[in-house]
């Protein structure tokens, strides 16, 4: 389990939900999902932007954080029990349909990531069809798995992402991915089974809860092998900053690190 932020709250008495949602997109949160939080007379207090269920949250292992944020912001970290978020990935994206927003690619064999780690395929459960996500994010699904093979040489998946659906986000998504700035594919997971590796863990065993379209897969060969056409005319400019976009979730992920060494000395909220 590893210690993730699970909500971000916007004091309403110090900013407006506006400004709040300003700052979680300006720093790569996910703001799909909010709720809201009264005090005793009704009055609305706080702006709550959850990024994934409460539910995954390992009990006791609460904490809130006050500290590095700006005036009016906190957030709720806990140890997340209900699935691996490291971008664990032999998959390779090899190619996609225009028309049709299929994208299909397949788990090459099982290697060592770059954290050490080797998923077995075949150790591998799961139900059709599994979401299909962006960057692990549980607030934005853009769409499903809709067909998965497992053999000796890996996982071979078929993947649609919505069409119509009016959503910017997704279209934001497919774009990325016809510009070539998602690249890789990525497994979430819940492990039951696990051996020791000289280089680190090897998962024998493991329940498969969602696919993503990450930035940078674990596995250093993950990347899109073959493109099929589209009309480069329908990229416009702001396209150009998506890259610069991608690159700051590296920067949260420090920030992730920072906090979660920022918990050990923390003690829960009464």
């Amino acid at each position: 389990m590893s210690v993730e932020i699970q909500c971000v709250w916007i004091d309403l008495t110090v900013m407006s939900e506006e400004q709040g949602a300003e700052w979680c997109a300006d720093h790569n949160f996910s703001t799909a999902d909010v709720r809201y939080r009264d005090d005793d007379t009704g009055e609305t207090t706080h702006a709550i932007f959850a990024q994934f269920s409460a539910d995954e949250v390992a009990e006791g292992t609460w904490r809130s954080v006050y500290d590095n944020f700006p005036e009016g912001i906190s957030v709720t970290t806990g140890e997340r029990k209900s699935m691996s978020e490291k971008a664990h990935s032999t998959f390779v994206i090899k190619s996609f349909d225009e028309e049709e927003r299929i994208i299909r690619g397949i788990a090459s064999t099982p290697e060592v990531d770059r954290e050490g780690d080797i998923v077995e395929p075949k150790g591998g459960r799961f139900k059709l069809p599994l979401p299909l996500l962006a960057q692990h994010d549980h607030g934005q699904p853009v769409g499903h798995v809709v067909s998965a093979s497992v053999g000796d040489e890996g996982i071979e998946i078929e993947a649609q992402l919505v069409k119509g659906s009016g959503l910017p986000y997704v279209e934001r998504v497919w774009k990325q991915v016809k510009a070539g700035l998602l690249r890789g594919l990525s497994i979430g997971f819940m492990a039951d089974g696990v051996e020791p590796t000289k280089s680190g863990r090897r998962f024998t065993s493991w329940s498969w809860h969602e696919l993503s379209l990450v930035t940078i897969p674990a596995n250093a060969s993950a990347g899109i092998s073959a493109v099929k056409a589209y009309d480069i005319d329908d990229i416009d400019l702001d396209e150009q900053l998506l890259e610069a976009e991608a690159k700051s979730l590296d920067v949260k992920n420090q920030a992730l690190a920072a906090i979660e060494l920022i918990n050990q000395t923390l003690k829960p909220k009464r």
